[in-house]
């Protein structure tokens, strides 16, 4: 998740678990343990787009880190003035307490976490969340500025404890709603008679009320969206992104090219290509549309990479930063479809 969401839950987890020993300052240490598994990428600079894509959401989000990094941060908070009053163990679970609920919501989105590195390099995700969701903040947030601005201690905690009962419970709802997103999906495919290898039923951008659904097929990828407020009349539309195979096939065994294929877990794209070069795109990660009816190859993408044909030795992975050719027509369309009207996909049938 973004920053400010996982600050708000470490203060809102650590509100709950020191607010006796240590009061308001509970939300200050909260928030600023929450932050560091995600200081990963200061070493970015010391890396290359591969190392990157290890490295950030690597080490410091595993199972070994949640462990050891708890009874490390749960040591040094007895030695700073703030935590004086905890003793090793309320600080350890503490700390526990904190990084396992920052590593888990990171495993709802699509990114996802290493949870094994690194002794393995397999993603674990959920998908049923999106980077960024106010709907799961603003709860947050409420509860941690009134826990802070409160000072008596039982309503303070009351205050917090509501709030975050109230992003817990969007979370349920997302697993909930997600599984009937998938089934609504699975069934049009089916009726279709289409046969696919697998999905992906993910959150649609900041919302869990808009769903995306990936299916691959022995030649590419069928996309579609599903809306809460869509119409019961509206059918579910797949758009056809043929994969690319052939297009890739001269450097499908370079480093760079492997590297993409781990970190997509196979949902890559050739959506433009030449005699020279290819942009190949994680299909994951929601498209930047600026019109209707546009071809993938016009879309924008948070993660997209070029790739030279004629090169079998290229080690450096070339990424390409979204333009965001119209933001204005691209928050439209977003919000137009997220409340059921519009669409910017062009139908496969």
């Amino acid at each position: 998740m973004d920053s400010l969401t996982q600050a708000t839950l470490g203060a809102a987890v650590g509100h709950v678990c020191w607010q006796n020993q240590l009061g308001r300052k509970a939300l200050i240490a909260g928030a600023v343990i929450a932050t560091v598994p995600d200081l990963d990428i200061l070493i970015y600079p010391f890396l290359d787009e591969v190392q990157r894509l290890y490295w950030h959401r690597g080490e410091s989000h595993s199972v070994w880190f949640m462990l050891l990094g708890s009874i490390f941060f749960g040591w040094l908070m007895t030695r700073l003035s703030v935590g004086r009053q905890l003793s090793a163990l309320q600080a350890a679970i503490g700390a526990f307490c904190i990084f396992s609920t920052h590593i888990l919501i990171d495993v709802f989105t699509v990114y996802g976490t290493q949870l094994l590195a690194p002794i393995s390099r397999k993603g674990f995700s959920l998908d049923n969340m999106y980077i960024i969701d106010p709907a799961f903040t603003i709860p947050l947030l409420a509860g941690t500025i009134g826990a802070y601005l409160v000072k008596n201690q039982v309503t303070s905690r009351r205050l917090n404890q509501t709030f975050l009962l109230l992003a817990s419970l969007y979370v349920v709802w997302s697993l909930v709603i997600q599984s009937i997103a998938d089934q609504k999906f699975r069934s049009v495919l089916a009726q279709k008679g289409i046969e696919v290898s697998r999905h992906i039923t993910s959150s649609g951008a900041f919302t869990t009320f808009f769903w995306r659904h990936i299916a691959e097929t022995p030649e590419g990828f069928l996309l579609a969206y599903w809306s809460v407020f869509d119409e019961k009349s509206r059918k579910i539309q797949f758009q056809y992104i043929h994969r690319g195979d052939e297009i890739v096939a001269p450097i499908s065994s370079m480093r760079t090219f492997q590297t993409v294929e781990w970190f997509s877990k196979g949902w890559w794209a050739v959506v433009e290509s030449d005699e020279k070069t290819a942009k190949v795109v994680d299909l994951r990660f929601s498209e930047i549309p600026s019109a209707r009816n546009q071809e993938a190859g016009q879309w924008d993408w948070p993660f997209a990479w070029s790739f030279n044909l004629a090169r079998e030795d290229e080690t450096h992975l070339k990424a390409i930063r979204p333009a965001m050719k119209d933001p204005a027509m691209t928050f439209t369309l977003l919000g137009q479809r997220i409340l059921g009207q519009g669409d910017w996909l062009t139908a496969a049938e």
